[in-house]
């Protein structure tokens, strides 16, 4: 494997591998969902209040539309949480090495995150106050939703880069990685399904007895106001399985097999009666209009839940080598960390025996200034031994309180920090000590 192997910190996982992992794909599904209402439903009121520049009604219902998108753009955020935290327990190596390559665009998700939600609500509760700014506020509505479909474009990239590892010596911050075959398409893809998922949200939440009331539409029936959100969601279906097919064809090898295809396949199904219901739908007189949505809806949620799965099958495969690689760094890293744990154990053990001859003291204290044999910044260890022969307190004393026996020289510095029975120990290896 031609890629970098990061060590992994070995700690216990929280609960067993397989519940974290149906976790990590229903918590998910959750939170795209809602993701994906936030962002369709930013395009949808920004396009019915460009309408509404002609036709007044389009912008009531921008209004309306408007009020949903706080509330899901609330839930994702709250819904992320557990699948980011999962992804952070079971591929903490992968997540934090794509993250650190991402660099400075990574870190500006949260600033971000932060004027897209100030924008949306300035928006939404100061509707009224821009009845004479109307370009403003679509100013308004414009950053929100631009920066709405920004953030998943740098999610998507970060969680396609923690994939490939082998790719992480060529990635130079966030656009070359956003580059990477794959990403694109799976882009693509993700703006149809938050296109098709809203549409269908809007079907119903236009349907809504409340809706006449809290909406008044004067010159646009409620059945053609559902009519359009329906036609976006066959619009976009189809979209969806050309952009699904694109993805599938530039998805790297690495992750790929025949139970990921057979998966992905077995998950697009669902669209086609889907797609035949949404038309004969559109096509019924009005009292047998919508009859075949709940069926829709149905359809699509099967969908949406073998495509997770297919795509949780696809990281696993694509990261079984790597995990594989890092597992055995990690344990040949604490094989090694204990054998250094254990000679540092047998060095401490033997310093009290060392430090007792008075050698290991010798060697620390006094070694780089008294040679075996010549003089250097001291005299040497054999003159050493002429002065104070049969002397060792008198070594310890000028040890303890050393002066300047010669003007040439430096005076050598105090010891006082030694105790007595090293200084001892040190005399005893000198005066013994044989050249």
């Amino acid at each position: 494997m031609n890629a970098p192997i990061p060590r992994d910190i070995p700690l216990p996982l929280p609960a067993s591998e397989g519940l974290l992992e149906i976790l990590l794909i229903v918590s998910f599904v959750v939170h795209i969902i809602f993701v994906h209402l936030m962002v369709g439903g930013s395009l949808f009121s920004l396009v019915c209040q460009v309408k509404g520049l002609d036709v007044p009604d389009y912008d009531r219902l921008a209004n309306y539309i408007m009020r949903s998108i706080t509330v899901n753009k609330s839930l994702a955020v709250v819904m992320g949480v557990a699948p980011l935290l999962i992804i952070n327990t079971l591929y903490a190596p992968q997540f934090y090495a794509s993250s650190a390559l991402m660099g400075d665009v990574w870190m500006a998700v949260i600033p971000l995150v932060t004027i897209a939600f100030l924008a949306a609500y300035a928006h939404k509760f100061w509707w009224n106050r821009f009845v004479d700014f109307k370009v403003m506020h679509i100013g308004i509505a414009f950053l929100e939703t631009t920066i709405f479909l920004l953030v998943p474009l740098i999610f998507m990239t970060n969680v396609n880069l923690m994939l490939f590892p082998e790719r992480w010596p060529e990635v130079k911050g966030f656009f070359s990685a956003m580059l990477l075959p794959n990403v694109l398409p799976r882009y693509l893809h993700f703006l149809s399904a938050a296109v098709l998922i809203s549409s269908l949200f809007l079907v119903w939440l236009t349907g809504r007895r409340a809706f006449a009331l809290e909406a008044p539409v004067n010159t646009l029936r409620i059945l053609d106001v559902r009519r359009f959100f329906y036609s976006f969601a066959l619009g976009a279906v189809l979209v969806q399985v050309l952009t699904g097919m694109l993805a599938w064809i530039t998805l790297p090898a690495e992750g790929m097999s025949w139970t990921v295809t057979i998966w992905l396949f077995i998950g697009g199904v669902p669209a086609i009666p889907a797609v035949w219901l949404i038309w004969r739908d559109l096509n019924e007189q009005a009292r047998n209009a919508f009859k075949h949505f709940n069926k829709v809806v149905g359809l699509f949620a099967i969908s949406i839940l073998i495509m997770a799965y297919a795509r949780h099958e696809y990281r696993v495969n694509s990261l079984t080598d790597h995990n594989m690689a890092i597992a055995l760094k990690t344990t040949n890293y604490r094989a090694a960390a204990l054998q250094a744990k254990q000679d540092a154990d047998y060095i401490e053990r033997m310093k009290p025996a060392v430090s007792q001859s008075g050698e290991g003291d010798f060697q620390q204290y006094c070694a780089a200034c008294h040679h075996s044999e010549l003089p250097t910044v001291g005299p040497a260890i054999p003159e050493i031994k002429t002065i104070y022969a049969n002397d060792p307190e008198g070594f310890v004393r000028w040890t303890r309180s050393p002066g300047k026996k010669r003007p040439e020289s430096m005076k050598m510095p105090g010891f006082s920090h030694l105790s007595d029975n090293q200084l001892q120990a040190i005399a005893r290896y000198v005066l013994a000590r044989e050249e």
